[in-house]
């Protein structure tokens, strides 16, 4: 019984140390076609509803389009085949601390630019494989294309 004990506040204080699961930063609002999100490197099938998170990718299939809605109502949305990679997001307000890092792989986005925007521009950066892009106005187009 004592080694029992032991092993399950082993497991237990493991969970304690790792921290609580990653929290969502925001959720697919719209998805038409074939969508898919890498988290962990496991390809999952994108749904309407669908939690996004930190360093998750979002892969769009020829003809299919999804829009992703960010805790603070920045939204992004992909045309088709058109890869995107959340590499960070932090937003709390009451801490003044913010953070939305995105990189632009490939294809069409549309960003839309909600409370962060308002709040901390200068903590928003798009990139792209050959630029940065700071973000000072609410709403903008960008196309990636591979070389």
């Amino acid at each position: 019984m004592h080694s029992f004990l032991k092993a399950v506040t082993a497991v237990l204080m493991g969970f304690v140390l790792t921290g609580a699961a990653p929290s969502p930063v925001g959720s697919v609002k719209t998805i038409e076609g074939a969508v898919t999100i890498v988290r962990d490197n496991v390809a999952i099938t994108a749904t309407l509803g669908q939690q996004i998170f930190c360093r998750d990718t979002v892969k769009t299939e020829k003809n299919s389009r999804v829009g992703i809605v960010l805790r603070d109502d920045t939204t992004i949305s992909l045309g088709g085949q058109s890869t995107l990679k959340l590499k960070d997001y932090v937003f709390q307000p009451k801490d003044k601390e913010f953070s939305l890092i995105v990189k632009m792989i490939k294809g069409t986005f549309v960003y839309l630019s909600g409370v962060m925007g308002k709040l901390a521009p200068d903590a928003i950066r798009l990139e792209t494989p050959d630029s940065t892009i700071g973000i000072r106005g609410t709403r903008l187009l960008i196309q990636v294309k591979n070389p």
